[in-house]
């Protein structure tokens, strides 16, 4: 086999092991920001291998620089889909729930939202998005609504965690006219 041919396949060899270095980081290290650490990983391992290999084969070779770029875009593309592959099944999403009060609302009433019950088993929850079902919206953890009109709205909870993931929950809330006795 070809020095540059075995280059290239080491590099691809080299992408899978940095793939699964960062699974191991993110895992076992619960590292804030699982991309960059991922890209910083692999970076390193790229360094370090154009390293060997040069020891390796810098002799072997008619162009010293091949052994550098040779197989780089290989080595990164190996990275990315085995991080993605490697990573993917170990993502949890965030689970969303809400309350609100009062139970039964009336037209006009100022009704509260709460989603501090939502969480995320492996992350944080960095974004609330609320939906009303009149067309209006709201993007707190708690948030409070007033209904003009009765009738029963769908309200959807959207949350989002540090990894992207999204879950939503929604429910039926009746609004009923209000009656007052004379």
């Amino acid at each position: 086999m070809k020095p540059l041919n075995i280059i290239y396949w080491s590099r691809v060899g080299f992408g899978v092991i940095a793939a699964l270095v960062c699974v191991l980081l993110i895992v076992f290290g619960k590292v804030a920001n699982p991309l960059i650490s991922g890209m910083s990983v692999a970076i390193l391992v790229y360094i370090l291998t154009y390293y060997i290999l040069k020891w390796q084969f810098m002799t072997k070779v008619e162009k010293p620089s091949k052994v550098f770029t040779m197989g780089i875009g290989a080595y990164f593309l190996t990275w990315i889909v085995c991080s993605v592959v490697f990573i993917t099944p170990l993502l949890k999403p965030p689970i969303a729930t809400f309350t609100y009060s009062p139970q039964n609302p009336v037209v006009g009433e100022t009704i509260t939202f709460d989603a501090s019950a939502s969480n995320d088993p492996d992350g944080t929850i960095i974004r609330y998005d609320w939906n009303f079902g009149d067309e209006t919206t709201g993007e707190d953890v708690t948030t409070a609504h007033t209904y003009t009109s009765s009738g029963n709205y769908t309200v959807i909870l959207i949350v989002k965690d540090d990894q992207g993931l999204r879950h939503k929950t929604e429910t039926i809330l009746t609004v009923s006219l209000n009656i007052t006795s004379s």
